[in-house]
């Protein structure tokens, strides 16, 4: 596979796990933290919107491999 079809394939990537990882922070908002203080909501959308970064990298390291 070519790096530009890498490319292609994982800008489709990341915006599909960015629809997946905010459905999962979502999910476990509505189902561990509805009544949670304020201050715990912040933290929680803070950290879990943070480490969205650790599939991103994944993505991004994959898509710029040089070409074999």
């Amino acid at each position: 596979m070519t790096q530009r079809q890498r490319k292609a394939w994982g800008t489709a990537f990341s915006i599909l796990s960015l629809i997946i990882w905010a459905t999962l922070g979502m999910w476990a908002y509505e189902l561990f933290l509805l009544d949670a203080p304020t201050l715990v909501h912040l933290a929680f959308f803070v950290l879990f919107g943070l480490a969205w970064i650790f599939p991103a990298m994944a993505i991004i390291r994959w898509m710029s491999r040089p070409d074999a």
